[in-house]
């Protein structure tokens, strides 16, 4: 089943972090200080991100080697963040995916 009502892919994009990074409590996929395993599949990581306390919302694609990158937004102000990264030239690399959660 799935939990969330609508996700929006958006290419091109990403935001900062609001504190640190963000993994899963059990430490499953961790690579590096922030990144995850660039071989889970998008519905991987929405079910990991499903069962994390902090319920994030914003899933990124990015980097050399396309790890995964868990981050939270305030859906609010998240064309403030994402305007705060334009100045990255990696950005461009960038495929985020904003989960709205039921």
């Amino acid at each position: 089943m799935d939990h969330w009502k609508n996700i929006q892919k958006r290419l091109g994009v990403d935001i900062g972090y609001n504190g640190s990074p963000l993994h899963p409590e059990d430490g499953i996929g961790r690579v590096g200080k922030a990144g995850m395993d660039m071989n889970f599949t998008l519905n991987e990581m929405i079910e990991i991100s499903y069962n994390m306390k902090q319920k994030p919302n914003i899933l990124i694609k990015a980097g050399k080697k396309a790890k995964w990158y868990i981050k939270k937004c305030d859906i609010s102000h998240l064309e403030i963040e994402i305007e705060k990264q334009k100045w990255r030239n990696g950005t461009k690399r960038c495929t985020m995916y904003i989960i709205e959660w039921e």
